[in-house]
């Protein structure tokens, strides 16, 4: 089966990442023919593809109509991986809340308005001192802060613009991410492979902006199983997923499922590559 498939990426980072360029080879290696092209560029790069594959449409929630608009023209014209039934789902962050409603272990959390009065009661009712906030539609870390009871004010006066036009997430805050985020990644419902992702020492967050050290991890059997078992309450099975959490005696707690542009970290397991393009060429022909 010969396909042309477009990895979408973003105008501010055209360049495949190596984890993706790994992927791409994959898929040339089955006969597919795959270029990359930026969500928000000219339309005609996706014209004919047989699938797009979102990868790395960064940026995307500083401009959400115009990728909502995207998302929807691109699953009308060809087949969208993820689909845009999951890209809906994941596009606020109030699907933890699904999740928790589902049986899914979660951070305690609340969506509520950007507002220091609103965000002041979640901790008085919550009996926090402390606590993660981060916009209810945003990525790759940005204006993802840890507020502290003291200074919530003036932290909460600081926050982002995407953060006020978004409502917020406020979260439990967990210790344990101290010690690092599991990030483990699913192609079609299987484990693939899993890194740790340690922040730096005095900081909470482990996006890559943050410099965290990442290394290939081995996930316990049962923390594998709960992963997946994450992934079975979505509106259907992704291609491609990252789960997000820390493991706290035995037990995953999710802090994001990502099916919409997640790094997957192919480079530290090279065989992943082969797994998501065998599982991407298994969607093609189905």
């Amino acid at each position: 089966m010969t396909a042309r498939i477009v990895l979408a990426a973003a105008l501010e980072s055209a360049d495949l990442m190596r984890s993706d360029q790994l992927y791409a080879e994959a898929l040339e290696r089955r006969g597919c023919r795959v270029t990359a092209a930026p969500w928000d560029g000219p339309r005609s790069a996706f014209s004919g593809a047989d699938a797009v594959v979102i990868r790395a449409t960064w940026g995307y929630y500083r401009t959400l109509q115009a990728f909502h608009e995207w998302t929807e023209a691109m699953a009308s014209r060809t087949r969208l991986f993820n689909s845009i039934d999951l890209i809906r789902w994941n596009l606020r962050k109030d699907y933890v809340g699904k999740l928790e409603t589902a049986g899914i272990r979660v951070p305690r959390s609340r969506v509520v308005a950007c507002d220091a009065a609103v965000i002041g009661k979640v901790f008085a009712e919550e009996g926090w001192d402390r606590a993660v906030v981060k916009p209810a539609v945003g990525a790759s870390g940005h204006s993802v802060e840890l507020l502290q009871r003291a200074t919530l004010a003036e932290q909460v006066a600081a926050l982002a613009d995407e953060a006020r036009s978004s409502g917020v997430v406020v979260q439990e805050f967990l210790p344990e991410i101290a010690e690092g985020e599991l990030s483990l990644i699913y192609f079609d419902g299987a484990f693939s492979h899993a890194i740790r992702k340690r922040p730096p020492p005095g900081e909470f967050r482990s996006n890559s902006r943050y410099k965290p050290i990442r290394t290939a991890e081995t996930p316990a059997a049962a923390v594998i199983e709960q992963g997946a078992a994450c992934l079975a309450v979505l509106p259907e099975r992704p291609l491609y997923a990252r789960v997000d959490g820390i493991v706290r005696d035995g037990t995953l707690i999710v802090i994001e499922v990502e099916v919409l542009e997640p790094a997957l970290f192919m480079e530290f397991d090279p065989p992943s590559a082969d797994r998501f393009a065998a599982a991407t060429f298994n969607r093609l022909q189905s």
